[in-house]
């Protein structure tokens, strides 16, 4: 009888203990290699430690964003879009719509406030984060950096947050933003936002012209999660690639989300 340090469990088996959906649990683990596997005969396993390893990171990586939050980025996003700012989605080059630009832009700002929630819950760190809405693309999204009340210095590298949902795990980073000099930063940060797929349209509940559709449209979550995946020197970057498993995307470079480093005290230590 095998004891619980050896305990294997098939991919299902995997999925419900970590009450995750079996196609996130094969993305985490199988393409995100942020799991271990063992191959016996043709049957996927994982050791039960390597899933309450995985747990524990998740837990300690994870940060609950408010309301507040997302409406501050919502307000961020708003600011962005009518400032005239390019539309183009980077991996594509389409032109993007008002609903899939502000949910992009939501999105992206709620990865960078979760990335200075981490900071200062962790490592009692304070950072600025730059909310500059005129359209440039900056190598960095940190204005500031604190250790005690009422000193900020710069960041001693450039730190850019990359943000995607919850169950994707490829960190990508466009061609431009690692070629062009001024547009390259030291280090991306990974964060996975776990946004549901209408949280534009919840905010229509808390308007009191919409009074009648309360009963049809759920509320916005207390909580929104977003994790703090980990992070990556520039140069450890592959690419450039145009595709990332089945995607095409533009000429980009990429790293999996299971290849990521996270020794956050160095980043916390150096940053």
């Amino acid at each position: 009888m095998s004891s619980p340090q050896t305990e294997l469990l098939s991919f299902p088996q995997a999925s419900e203990y970590l009450h995750l959906t079996p196609k996130v649990f094969e993305n985490y683990a199988q393409k995100g290699r942020e799991i271990p596997i063992q191959r016996i005969g043709r049957m996927r396993k994982v050791n039960k430690v390597h899933l309450d390893d995985w747990q524990k990171y998740f837990d300690e990586t994870t940060v609950n964003l408010s309301e507040d939050n997302y409406f501050e980025s919502l307000c961020f996003a708003l600011e962005k879009f009518y400032s005239g700012a390019p539309r183009a989605n980077f991996a594509t080059s389409m032109q993007r719509e008002a609903g899939k630009y502000l949910s992009d832009h939501i999105s992206g700002y709620l990865g960078e406030l979760a990335f200075q929630l981490f900071l200062k819950n962790k490592f009692k760190i304070e950072i600025r984060l730059d909310n500059n809405v005129d359209g440039l693309v900056r190598s960095q999204d940190i204005v500031s950096v604190s250790r005690r009340r009422g000193v900020e210095n710069q960041s001693s590298f450039k730190v850019s947050v990359k943000t995607s949902k919850i169950k994707n795990i490829w960190l990508i980073v466009g061609k431009n933003e690692i070629e062009l000099p001024d547009r390259k930063s030291d280090y991306y940060i990974f964060v996975r936002v776990d946004l549901c797929s209408d949280h534009i349209v919840r905010l229509i509940r808390e308007h009191p012209a919409v009074e009648k559709i309360k009963e049809i449209i759920p509320p916005l979550d207390e909580y929104i999660q977003a994790q703090v995946c980990g992070f990556i020197e520039v140069a450890k970057l592959e690419g450039p690639t145009k595709q990332v498993d089945a995607q095409e995307i533009s000429l980009s470079y990429v790293k999996r989300s299971g290849e990521l480093r996270k020794d956050w005290q160095f980043l916390a230590d150096n940053l």
